[in-house]
């Protein structure tokens, strides 16, 4: 079981600004506690919230969904969720997700909380606005399982696309894109690795069998993850 870390510190009444610094996985595990936390501060109506992600190398599907489904009535209290401190791996999920047309992000903690004295001004390397739709369509995303299919769960699946059957490694990614279309190609290349030991296939191998499913984009990945689930 994965551990996690938070601590929060408080500005004054003039600011009004909550600092919640994590260290560890947000995951499905540990992400209600990070739930706990966030909705503790809004029950005392704290919206000005910073996260300081610098201790945290991984957040799951259901770690961003919390910072999603918070930020219309945070935002609705003239408040904000601002993220400090990325790291890399965290800062390429975010991006590839287009959580930067949503959420801004900035190199510390000290430059997201005075953001919120001047949204406009020169402080950190803050995002692109959000922008029209994108928040409605984040919002209606499905909540999805963080459990990989396994190898033999394809084995019983009859589907085709184009009238040619899958192979047994196009359908564990295809699997695996249904129930967390957040996955990354690395991701899926060690899910794909984990499920099929003897596949051979690499980060390449996951490109192509996206490519040829049309499902390269994270867009078209969401979407087909939501067309599979509305149907079951």
């Amino acid at each position: 079981m994965e551990n996690i870390k938070i601590s929060v510190s408080e500005s004054g009444r003039d600011e009004n600004i909550s600092v919640i610094r994590v260290d560890g996985v947000i995951d499905t595990l540990t992400a209600t506690q990070l739930e706990e936390v966030l909705d503790r501060l809004l029950n005392r109506n704290r919206y000005k919230i910073v996260l300081d992600l610098a201790g945290v190398d991984y957040i799951s599907s259901a770690g961003w969904g919390i910072f999603i489904s918070r930020i219309k009535e945070i935002r609705g209290h003239e408040g904000d969720i601002k993220l400090a401190n990325m790291v890399a791996n965290v800062m390429e999920i975010y991006e590839l997700l287009e959580f930067d047309n949503i959420l801004e992000a900035f190199d510390n903690a000290n430059s997201a909380r005075a953001a919120f004295g001047n949204s406009s001004g020169p402080q950190g390397p803050k995002k692109k606005a959000p922008l029209t739709g994108v928040r409605t369509t984040i919002e209606q995303l499905p909540s999805f399982s963080q459990a990989a299919p396994t190898a033999r769960t394809a084995e019983f699946h009859a589907e085709s696309r184009g009238g040619k059957s899958l192979t047994r490694a196009e359908q564990i990614v295809l699997d695996s894109v249904r129930e967390d279309p957040f996955y990354t190609i690395s991701e899926l290349k060690l899910v794909l690795q984990e499920s099929l030991l003897d596949s051979g296939i690499g980060w390449w191998g996951v490109f192509k069998i996206l490519w040829g499913n049309n499902l390269l984009s994270r867009r078209a990945r969401f979407r087909y993850a939501r067309q599979h689930r509305n149907r079951n």
